[in-house]
């Protein structure tokens, strides 16, 4: 009987899950019966419990949350499915990890970041591609999705987020610069016919960039991508504003205003 398969035709079908999201499901019950190596179908709550004392010494507290979480889930479809009589997993409750606090750049680093980048094509978009990270508050791997054709059907105002359906407006400098990649540079790095904007440039290509720039500008301290974001989270979630999009639209003025990357 195929009941991870099964488990995750289920999930695939039922929500529109993303293809890594499936995986780690697959991978967190894999892990779970080779640890046990027991029938999925035989297991009680002490071998769940047995597990998680591993996980413990082993995984790092979020990672231990979600494995246990999937092993939830797991068995309330086998209880739901009628496979089971009983589900294991019920009254398994792990406490959620303390908050880290989140590693951001201050607004002078995100500018000598810019003002490194350089004027060649693979610079020019390292610093649109920061640009689109300040501005959108969108992750990498939402940037590198984004297709030439949708730009196109809004004179490159709009950036697409197809996964959450959302539509965000960018300032008529950053729109500018974009069209301006697209017509003129992106056909020297990309070359083919994709209908992505930056096709052909992965997250690790980008991260490694983005981590030797830091250093070529001064930047001691280690530094990644993820600390974009989580600037304009910080500052979002330390502003007194009600409306978080009136305040990035304000945060947007403000970045083009002390010019950052402005050559």
């Amino acid at each position: 009987m195929k009941l991870l398969e099964n488990f995750i035709k289920y999930k695939a079908d039922s929500k529109s899950l993303k293809k890594e999201t499936l995986d780690l499901y697959h991978g967190d019950i894999k892990d779970f019966e080779n640890f046990i190596e027991k029938d999925l179908l035989d297991i009680k709550t002490e071998d769940i419990l047995k597990y998680v004392e591993f996980l413990k010494y082993n995984y790092q507290p979020n990672s231990i949350i979600r494995k246990v979480s999937t092993i939830k889930t797991f068995y309330k479809y086998l209880l739901e499915k009628r496979f089971i009589n009983d589900n294991p997993s019920e009254g398994i409750i792990i406490e959620k990890a303390p908050e880290k606090e989140l590693e951001t750049l201050e607004l002078w680093e995100i500018n000598n970041i810019l003002d490194v980048c350089g004027k060649d094509y693979k610079g020019t978009r390292d610093k649109l591609l920061i640009k689109l990270l300040v501005e959108t508050n969108l992750s990498i791997n939402d940037i590198l999705k984004i297709k030439v054709s949708d730009l196109e059907l809004v004179s490159y105002k709009i950036i697409f987020n197809d996964e959450k359906g959302e539509r965000i407006g960018i300032s008529d400098e950053l729109s500018k610069e974009l069209e301006n990649y697209i017509k003129e540079t992106r056909t020297y790095l990309a070359g083919g016919s994709s209908n992505l904007v930056f096709y052909g440039f992965s997250r690790q290509s980008f991260r490694a960039r983005f981590i030797s720039l830091g250093k070529k500008c001064g930047i001691k301290r280690e530094i990644t991508p993820n600390m974009l974001r989580n600037t304009l989270k910080t500052m979002v979630k330390c502003n007194d504003e009600t409306n978080e999009e009136q305040f990035f639209l304000d945060l947007k003025e403000k970045y083009f205003k002390i010019g950052i990357g402005d050559d």
